[in-house]
């Protein structure tokens, strides 16, 4: 859906609100939806499959960067400690290839790294998979379910809330990952800010978001997987560069993730747009099907960004 022909968008008049990343007030209301005030913690599961229903959005006419404009998003905090996902343990296997990916990409940008952060570590894969490949990491999230997931199945050492945290206050990383989690918080560049106290000299970010300008975006529109309730702010390579600049960091490297996911989820998931109900529920019947439907696939899809990160040189 480009900006020109979201027939969605709202078009009373109102006061702009300023924008998260770059500070303009040239920002108009783009996409009506719902209000933070009517979620709950289910709404925000990472196994939503209602693709398309967001909160109210507003587009920043100066960076492009959309974010919500609903009134009591500040009871979205709370709303995380309490999410409970049963429906996300059953990808796990998946979503294991995936952060093993992505810790082999931490690797390469920083390969005398020792130390790892997961921030936003959701049942603890990604700290699970940096110390297999022998970073000693830890991770934080604010789910209390998750977070208790992360230490009794996966064995991962996850502190529960968000950052900063005193808990790790004074503590300093090679690598911090912040995955699939700059698009659910409302101040982004507060969350960029935090997770550079927590870098070591030389240290390094490795970010990953949906890129609202991608494929996926351009080819579904509205009805894009990325639109969802969970997701505040929608970035492209501009907006995000824009962030990047306001709080010091230079991206050293942008690329495409790899993703894992038993074809089961995938089918279950292309319900939404295509007519596979039936095809789905027959290959539970059916031996042959079922065990196709249990097999890991890997895909490498132009919907998200993968961007390695470090701290900006002084200008002169």
């Amino acid at each position: 859906m480009t900006d020109a022909t979201a027939s969605d968008a709202p078009t009373e008049a109102r006061a702009s609100t300023r924008c998260w990343v770059c500070g303009s007030t040239d920002t108009r209301p783009w996409r009506a939806g719902l209000r933070a005030d009517e979620l709950s913690s289910d709404d925000l599961c990472i196994t939503d499959t209602r693709y398309g229903t967001t909160l109210s959005l507003d587009r920043c006419g100066d960076c492009g960067f959309r974010f919500a404009s609903s009134p009591c998003l500040d009871q979205l905090g709370a709303l995380y400690e309490n999410l409970e996902d049963p429906a996300y343990e059953g990808s796990q296997e998946g979503r294991r290839l995936q952060m093993r990916s992505l810790v082999g990409r931490a690797r390469q940008a920083v390969p005398t790294a020792v130390t790892a952060l997961d921030v936003g570590a959701a049942s603890g894969l990604l700290v699970a998979e940096a110390n297999r490949a022998g970073l000693a990491a830890v991770g934080i999230e604010p789910s209390r379910s998750l977070a208790r997931l992360a230490q009794e199945q996966n064995g991962a050492d996850v502190v529960c809330g968000v950052l900063p945290h005193p808990q790790l206050e004074r503590r300093h990383f090679d690598v911090v990952f912040l995955v699939d989690v700059i698009e659910h918080v409302v101040d982004p560049l507060t969350l960029l800010r935090c997770c550079m106290d927590r870098m070591a000299e030389g240290g390094s970010l490795v970010l990953v978001t949906p890129d609202m300008s991608g494929l996926a975006a351009g080819l579904l529109g509205s009805r894009c997987w990325h639109y969802r309730l969970a997701h505040v702010g929608y970035f492209d390579r501009r907006s995000l560069e824009a962030a990047f600049e306001r709080v010091g960091l230079e991206a050293i490297g942008w690329h495409r993730p790899v993703w894992f996911f038993p074809l089961e989820y995938l089918a279950a998931r292309l319900e939404v747009y295509l007519p596979i109900a039936w095809l789905n529920r027959l290959a539970l019947r059916i031996p042959p099907l079922e065990w196709l439907y249990r097999r890991v696939v890997r895909l490498r899809i132009p919907d998200s960004y993968v961007v390695v990160a470090k701290r900006a040189e002084p200008s002169e």
